[in-house]
């Protein structure tokens, strides 16, 4: 099987055109470029007027004829001055504020004849690598499906995802009570030093789903006495876990928390995969029988051993420390697996509620560029790494592709079984991370493309304007990898 790591680079391309041949076929009509949804972007028209059919087929026949033309992709500079100046006569104000906010004199531009725009990322211009999407209409708006890392070379069967899109749905709600959906937006209110309120209505939007999920908990219960809480790296289902804890204390209930990382097998005896590596992020790496037979002791009543897995000597063991559920108690199991279906059909679907939890970022830096939500957690994860594990920000950023495969193997398709999904993100985090993650990004000095996703990074993070730390509550989903959390981990 394999990958292709310039995948978001030709993404970036294929954006790029998609927002020039919306702006031939449909100026004053804008598109927005909203959030990855499955195997691609999804795209809305920015007053939310329905995008029907023809105008998508329309779409795609503009941009299949612009790649079959001679006009070539250059990637080129232009002054800063200059990009300020076709912006500001062109009432681009988001992109304004880029332009304004870039650290050097040239901005690198991509251009197709008299269209262009900055380059924030990598970006292909082989043309014959560009041929491989599909637009596709989807809600009011559409879909630019690509190729996903599992399967370069072709698109692959639509698969929706109704709940996950909800979510995404709730996150533009959220961003229109806190007035914030661009880079510009959020650099105002931390200008005018009015971020404090935004702030707080953030996490409160936070606590308030929490409160209404524990609340749909507790109606399940006593017959659903299992919550498994599954997402992909960094999104912070740890923090999410103990509050969640709390809002259950609120309704009456306790939580006993259980780690599935603790009934991985002995490391010896984890299988290899298709690479000849060991693959720890299989759900073959966890002894489903062990976990299975303990959660049925719970729940007939008996207690049971609190078991631990050593990282360092790749063992699990059970401690003197016993678990018993009491009458009006939750078991909670966190881990990547939480929503396998394997894992259903062995504790039985009628006695779990599940919920997806990931960081889908609510910011854009502009209506042509998003912000992946993979970068949200990537960031996440390269502060915590440093500030509590011991890991350089090389070594993060050279793991992070395997834990994207894995999560693409093992916790995306899984990701409709959840009963709740919860967001994680905050749309001020990244002024915050910034004063963390940049130092660390400068000090990459590899030029491989470890070195290149560090430049890529920071010059993302040098967009905004920084946050003090000062400001993020102790029990914040933040707090998980900044530090100072008022949560024992």
């Amino acid at each position: 099987m394999g990958t292709d790591m310039n995948l978001p680079a030709k993404q970036a391309t294929l954006a790029f055109l998609l927002s020039q041949a919306f702006k031939k076929l449909f100026t004053p009509r804008m598109l927005v470029i909203e959030h990855s949804f499955g195997d691609g972007f999804f795209c809305h028209e920015a007053q939310w007027e329905t995008i029907t059919e023809e105008e998508v087929s329309a779409l795609e026949s503009q941009m299949r004829k612009w790649l079959n033309n001679k006009t070539p992709l250059r990637l080129e500079h232009l002054a800063k001055t200059k990009v300020i100046e076709e912006f500001y006569k062109s009432n681009s104000y988001s992109k304004l504020e880029i332009a304004k906010q870039w650290e050097s004199d040239m901005i690198p531009i991509i251009r197709f004849g008299k269209y262009w725009d900055y380059r924030i990322e990598p970006m292909a211009v082989d043309k014959e690598q560009l041929k491989v999407f599909k637009l596709q209409k989807y809600d009011d708006g559409f879909l630019i499906r690509f190729p996903t890392l599992l399967n370069p070379d072709k698109l692959g069967t639509f698969r929706d995802h109704p709940k996950l899109f909800n979510i995404m749905e709730e996150h533009e709600q959220w961003g229109s009570i806190l007035g914030v959906s661009t880079i510009r937006q959020l650099n105002k209110l931390i200008r005018n030093g009015e971020i404090k309120e935004m702030l707080w209505v953030a996490e409160g939007l936070h606590e308030k789903k929490i409160s209404d999920i524990a609340d749909e908990l507790v109606a399940g219960f006593p017959g659903k006495r299992i919550i498994c809480i599954a997402g992909p790296s960094s999104s912070g289902k740890t923090t999410f876990a103990k509050r969640l804890g709390i809002q259950l204390r609120v309704n009456g209930f306790r939580t006993h928390q259980l780690s599935m990382d603790d009934y991985f097998i002995d490391r010896k005896l984890i299988p290899v995969g298709p690479d000849g590596k060991q693959d720890f992020e299989s759900i073959e790496a966890l002894d489903v029988d062990l976990l299975s037979e303990r959660l049925d002791d719970l729940l007939r009543g008996n207690s049971i051993p609190r078991r631990e897995f050593n990282f360092k000597t790749g063992e699990g063991h059970d401690l003197e420390e016993r678990i018993e559920l009491g009458e009006w108690d939750f078991i909670v199991l966190e881990g990547i697996h939480g929503l396998n279906p394997v894992l259903s059909e062995r504790f039985g679907s009628d006695r779990l509620q599940r919920i997806y939890v990931s960081a889908i970022t609510q910011l854009n830096v502009d209506a042509n560029h998003r912000i992946s939500t993979s970068d949200n957690r990537l960031l996440r994860r390269l502060v915590r790494d440093h500030k509590f594990r011991g890991y350089t920000p090389e070594q993060t950023l050279e793991r992070w592709p395997s834990v994207r495969l894995g999560e693409e193997k093992n916790i995306f398709p899984h990701q409709e079984q959840a009963d709740f999904m919860f967001n994680t993100s905050l749309v001020y985090e990244f002024p915050v991370l910034a004063r963390y993650a940049r130092p660390l990004l400068k000090e990459v000095r590899n030029h491989s493309a470890v070195g290149q996703e560090a430049k890529r990074l920071e010059l993302l993070l040098s967009f905004f304007e920084p946050l003090e730390e000062e400001a993020v509550p102790g029990i914040s989903i933040l707090r998980e990898f900044i530090g100072k959390s008022e949560f024992d981990y």
